[in-house]
């Protein structure tokens, strides 16, 4: 559709992930099953009492027709409007309203379903106060080169640089002003040199939970159950506002004078991810439930560019519990298909989730000792052996045993075994250089090999944004009126890979500072 015959509303797709349950570890081939988690479950039943929902819970169903699009059951004006109540869409608020500017937030679901309200609560950034808290000298410019050289190189040089110089600052007014609990210890992440990010003490809630109460302090409206569907262009192609619809299906027009898409990943649309992330087609996903990507989809349709290359973030998973699963030992032997050690157990999780990612089968398999076993709480061990009742887990008098049970090389398998206790017992891992803290004889039969995988926790591409966070058309010109934050506009920061934990969750509350402030500048002037 192009711009510019007459005020109307450009057309939205409306995606959804797959409905029922599937099994977490898919593969490849087919097309994307894409399940709500067991911990996503939980997270819905109780963040809905949180929220207090208006106009009742905007699920998912056709898109209207051009007739009923103009045909909207109210019209409410306000100066800013922004979509998604993630991390990055509530920070935009809060500051929209705090420059002054009347200021609504949409979110299709009853409660703040943003992958942020799932986030372990890592924010990564240089010169923090943080860091100096605990006797680390920073500075951004030193971040920058880290950026540059973790893909950075191949974006655009002014966002890297802008992410490197203000996300520090975002880690301080989030520890200084609105007094988030962060760890004293700074921690190491990705391939850097230098410990950077600021971990919240419990999860990211620490930092959602007074976000938002900022937000509504400062005059921002929470509209929940309301699902943006389009976006209004005029005639010489600038956002006038959004066509939404509440839970009753009726359709709401909001007239604003900048909006804001702040909507998430495109996670749970399968056939964005086969479109934009080919290589992760299938790929069992943990993120929001509102993750669908019509929010993204609505800017593309008038024009919007995209930017991505691929990538996604993700972590490890284990096929019986959802989340970061303590099955997941750094303590046992990693091996692949081939039975071959693969990685450093107690590494980096992103590094490894990309090297699993690359498997034909994007499994990987660990180790266990009865010893291991033995020492699992009552929680992990009925965990533990669900899975050997479901065949995902399974146990031998030797690992090659095990191992030919479950398709694995098992002679290969008992070759790795026997050097990855070798090197246990000198206590120096010459292979991948696993510290002496994790590296453990396995020697206590019987043995187990058990079925483990990966899951995606975000996706990188999206809207190409400036450091204005307006967003850009194909020309590369900016959309008149229309801004963007987090996970929806990422692309233009991370290129395939991710930088280092923490870096996204900061992405998403330093581009909804600017996002909301720059957007609420606008409106005012």
């Amino acid at each position: 559709m192009t711009r510019g015959s007459s005020e109307r509303e450009a057309s939205g797709v409306r995606g959804r992930g797959s409905e029922g349950s599937a099994t977490p570890f898919c593969g490849k081939a087919g097309g994307a099953a894409l399940p709500l988690s067991r911990r996503q479950f939980a997270q819905a039943l109780t963040g809905g009492l949180a929220a207090m929902a208006v106009g009742g819970l905007g699920l998912f169903g056709c898109a209207p027709s051009e007739a009923e699009a103009t045909e909207a059951r109210e019209v409410r004006d306000y100066d800013v409007v922004v979509l998604g109540g993630g991390g990055a869409g509530v920070t935009a608020a809060g500051w929209s309203a705090t420059a002054g500017a009347k200021t609504v937030l949409l979110e299709k679901m009853a409660w703040l379903a943003g992958s942020s309200s799932l986030a372990l609560g890592g924010f990564y950034g240089a010169g923090t106060t943080v860091q100096k808290a605990a006797g680390i000298e920073d500075d951004p410019a030193s971040l920058l080169e880290y950026f540059l050289s973790c893909g950075g190189d191949k974006l655009d040089y002014d966002m890297q640089e802008f992410c490197a110089y203000h996300f520090g600052e975002t880690i301080d007014w989030l520890a200084n002003d609105l007094q988030v609990d962060f760890q004293e210890e700074v921690l190491l992440k990705g391939k850097d040199t230098i410990p950077r990010q600021a971990k919240c003490r419990t999860s990211g809630m620490d930092a959602l939970n007074p976000v938002t109460a900022f937000a509504q302090e400062a005059g921002a409206e929470f509209h929940f159950g309301m699902a943006a569907e389009r976006l209004v262009v005029d005639d010489a192609g600038a956002v006038t506002g959004v066509i939404a619809r509440n839970g009753a299906g009726e359709l709401v027009q909001y007239r604003a004078k900048s909006v804001i898409v702040a909507t998430g990943g495109f996670c749970r649309n399968a056939e964005m991810i086969d479109k934009y992330c080919p290589d992760y087609s299938g790929v069992y996903t943990e993120v929001g439930v509102g993750c669908t990507g019509e929010g993204l989809q609505m800017g593309l349709d008038i024009g919007a560019d995209y930017v991505g290359h691929g990538g996604t973030n993700g972590i490890l998973a284990c096929p019986v519990e959802a989340g970061q699963s303590k099955l997941i030992s750094n303590k046992a032997l990693w091996i692949d298909s081939k039975g071959e050690r693969f990685a450093n157990e107690a590494g980096q999780t992103h590094d490894i989730y990309y090297s699993v990612a690359h498997f034909d089968d994007q499994k990987f398999f660990a180790v266990y000792d009865q010893a291991m076993v033995d020492a699992l709480d009552d929680d992990l061990r009925s965990k533990f052996d669900l899975g050997l009742d479901q065949g995902l887990f399974v146990k031998g008098q030797t690992v090659a045993e095990a191992a030919d049970a479950l398709g694995i090389d098992g002679a290969r398998a008992q070759e790795t075994f026997d050097a990855y206790n070798e090197l246990a017992a000198s206590g120096e891992d010459t292979q991948f250089g696993k510290k002496a803290k994790s590296l453990v004889p396995l020697v206590q039969a019987p043995y187990y090999v058990l079925t483990m995988g990966m899951c995606t926790h975000g996706s990188f591409g999206g809207y190409r944004v400036n450091t204005s966070f307006q967003v850009l058309d194909t020309a590369g010109d900016p959309i008149p009126n229309l801004y963007s934050a987090g996970e929806v506009c990422c692309g233009t920061f991370i290129y395939d890979d991710y930088p280092a934990g923490g870096c996204g969750l900061n992405w998403s509350y330093t581009s909804g500072r600017w996002a909301g402030t720059r957007a609420a500048e606008a409106a005012l002037a």
